[in-house]
């Protein structure tokens, strides 16, 4: 009885030992995939962002009007092909992981000016039944338009970027660079 009591436990221990391995395995290859463990992450210098560098951002944009308009955005972006403001692109040029920068942009450097010709006066039968003043909207060509005003019979929609015209304060902050290579 002893005999089988010991070869019991040996099986066990046995069994005990190959599941820690296993599980060991598996949180190190969760680490690896994550970034953590890669051989970029023991490397002295960790990328920098470059052109064709994909970059993983934080961003929180906020508006100086009276309305204090505040964005917290989470996005993706290669450098060098203009799909952020380009003040933005050149300011975060050179930036790595755990970088933060605070930018001012001027409206001309964010949504542009604002153009009070991009207001049109509209028939209110163009926009949906229930369509309420401030609501974003597109027309039948696919252009985002704001509505401003709303009458009996007409509204005053405005295609000017919500943004357009106001300093912005941008605060970035660099999550992840993938070197282009």
């Amino acid at each position: 009885m002893v005999a089988s009591l010991r070869a019991a436990m040996m099986k066990i221990s046995r069994f005990a030992i190959l599941t820690i391995c296993l599980l060991c395995v598996a949180v190190v290859t969760w680490l690896t995939g994550l970034g953590f463990l890669s051989h970029q992450s023991f490397a002295a210098e960790p990328p920098r962002i470059i052109d064709g560098s994909r970059v993983t951002y934080m961003s929180r944009m906020t508006a100086h009007d009276e309305r204090g308009f505040e964005l917290l955005y989470f996005g993706q972006f290669v450098q060098g092909q203009h799909q952020l403001l380009p003040a933005l692109e050149r300011e975060v040029a050179g930036m790595k992981p755990g970088d933060e920068k605070k930018v001012e942009l001027a409206p001309e450097e964010g949504f542009g000016p604002y153009d009070a010709q991009k207001k049109k006066t509209v028939p209110r039968t163009e926009l949906p039944a229930g369509t309420q003043e401030g609501e974003v909207l597109e027309d039948h060509a696919g252009k985002e338009m704001t509505v401003t005003r709303l009458s009996g019979s007409s509204a005053v929609v405005d295609y000017n970027h919500p943004l357009a015209g106001k300093p912005l304060s941008v605060k970035i902050q660099i999550l992840q660079v993938e070197d282009p290579s």
